[in-house]
């Protein structure tokens, strides 16, 4: 009956992202101001009984997510009825779940772990400082956009701390996710959602959970066994991560780390001390479009059993799923060999490769001589993309850097000449980025301020940061005159 549906409320419906365990979701547009929503749906008749407190449990949804405004939650706008019909109108995001990309790809590496779990922290420390627990941190409650970002999911068992909903001596959550004291029955407060983000850290390195097996014996491993070593599940984990993850799945939540912020800052120390890295990674570009492009080439088998409310059906490798800053830097690079053709031939480019190693290369079979192949190979560099053996071995064979490439072929190398980028203008420009990204400004403030040839091009990165025409507007306005004066 879900899928017949045209109009929820003022929602026009235009298609059926999937079925979760109340209802429906669909995609869907308000006809007001013409934005795409999903909406995500309990009917009462294909509930049991106990079928009003599984809507009261959905109308908390609304009430706790939609007090919640951060860049890693995905947005609530109205929880409304339509007959015997409860639904969530909820943003719609653009991306895969974290629980696709583990059954596409396994495990993530230690960088991109780290980029997951920066931003997921970040997010459960705003909910915490809120009163709002999520009780249900799992990959398949988290999405990746098509953008690089983390957004957390589904806050359909949070417990608010006015609430009474929930009582004590309740069990609510996924068993391989859960905290001893959830299975106990004992109150839940945000330890909780550090223990389930332990178990999502684990399962990010290792390719595994670590605690698996039936409900019963998951139960009795979690509240009584310690965990394994991560290093010892995984070589390839560096032993830093070890008491990392210990603490956050200790069994007491006293001896667990006490805050989010807590939790984030001993993932970061220990991805610092491993790879002498000062700077927190983001999630790789390579990453985001190869699992999308893999997504899309599983859609056709799986259309319509998406359990992601958020999750749209990810969209063909094109141009589209690259982040426009960096087809721009790309852009630039190859206009330094090839002149004004670099912007058709790498729009062109981008719509056949599927990582930003493989668009590097097609780009570079299109230039003429060998150093000039080498110096645009060396040049990804600059997006803080390592080389990879073949870039190491071209660049070899051809015997040149990039400056004694552009020597020999009259070409403009990467210039270091510029207004000087001082402390006091990267402090600036920090506190003006987050007022839209939030804490993690200040590390793509130091990100770009490494890479960047002075404060021209370290103001013109950060605002490639910021999608919205607006923000970037506010942003160059807040640090423009400053800098100009410095």
């Amino acid at each position: 009956m879900g899928q017949e549906r045209t109009r929820l409320g003022k929602y026009a419906i235009t298609g059926t992202l999937g079925r979760g365990g109340m209802g429906f979701v669909y995609r869907g547009v308000d006809p007001v101001i013409q934005r795409t929503v999903a909406i995500k749906t309990v009917a009462r008749d294909l509930l049991e009984d106990g079928g009003e407190q599984a809507v009261a449990r959905f109308r908390n949804e609304a009430r706790a997510a939609g007090r919640l405004s951060h860049p890693n939650i995905v947005g609530v706008y109205e929880y409304g009825e339509d007959g015997d019909t409860a639904f969530i109108a909820m943003e719609y995001v653009e991306g895969f779940g974290l629980k696709d990309f583990l059954r596409q790809r396994g495990k993530m590496t230690v960088s991109d772990t780290v980029g997951v779990m920066l931003p997921l922290l970040d997010g459960l420390a705003y909910a915490h400082e809120q009163g709002v627990v999520h009780r249900d941190i799992k990959p398949s409650n988290l999405i990746i956009t098509s953008k690089g970002k983390v957004k957390i999911a589904d806050f359909g068992i949070a417990r608010i701390e006015s609430s009474t909903l929930t009582q004590v001596g309740t069990v609510i959550g996924t068993p391989s996710y859960m905290s001893p004291e959830q299975f106990m029955g004992a109150p839940a407060d945000a330890r909780a959602d550090i223990y389930a983000a332990g178990v999502v850290l684990f399962e990010l390195l290792a390719g595994k959970r670590p605690f698996e097996g039936p409900v019963e014996a998951i139960a009795s491993r979690i509240c009584r066994e310690p965990p394994p070593r991560i290093s010892e599940v995984e070589s390839s984990v560096p032993p830093f991560f070890d008491p990392v993850v210990n603490r956050a799945l200790a069994k007491r939540p006293d001896d667990r780390y006490q805050s989010a912020q807590e939790f984030a800052e001993a993932v970061r120390m220990a991805f610092q001390a491993a790879f002498n890295i000062q700077e927190a990674p983001s999630i790789s570009e390579d990453t985001v479009v190869r699992t999308v492009h893999m997504m899309r080439q599983g859609a056709g088998a799986q259309a319509g059993q998406a359990a992601q409310p958020t999750t749209v059906g990810t969209q063909e490798a094109s141009s589209s799923q690259w982040q426009e800053k960096t087809l721009h830097v790309v852009e630039r690079q190859l206009a330094s060999f090839i002149g004004p053709l670099a912007r058709v031939m790498v729009k062109r480019a981008a719509n056949e490769t599927t990582s930003i190693h493989e668009l590097y290369k097609k780009l570079a079979q299109r230039l003429d001589t060998e150093p000039e192949r080498a110096a645009f190979l060396q040049r990804k560099t600059e997006l803080g993309i390592p080389l990879g053996d073949a870039d190491r071995v071209e660049g070899a064979v051809a015997g040149v850097t990039i400056h004694e490439a552009a020597a020999r072929t009259g070409t403009t190398a990467p210039s270091r000449e510029s207004t000087p980028l001082s402390q006091e203008l990267i402090d600036r420009a920090a506190t003006a980025l987050a007022k839209t990204q939030g804490p993690i400004a200040r590390v793509l403030a130091g990100r770009a301020a490494k890479q960047a040839a002075g404060a021209e091009d370290f103001l013109a990165r950060l605002a490639g940061e910021l999608s919205d025409p607006g923000d970037r507007a506010a942003f160059l306005a807040a640090v423009g005159d400053f800098w100009k004066r410095a």
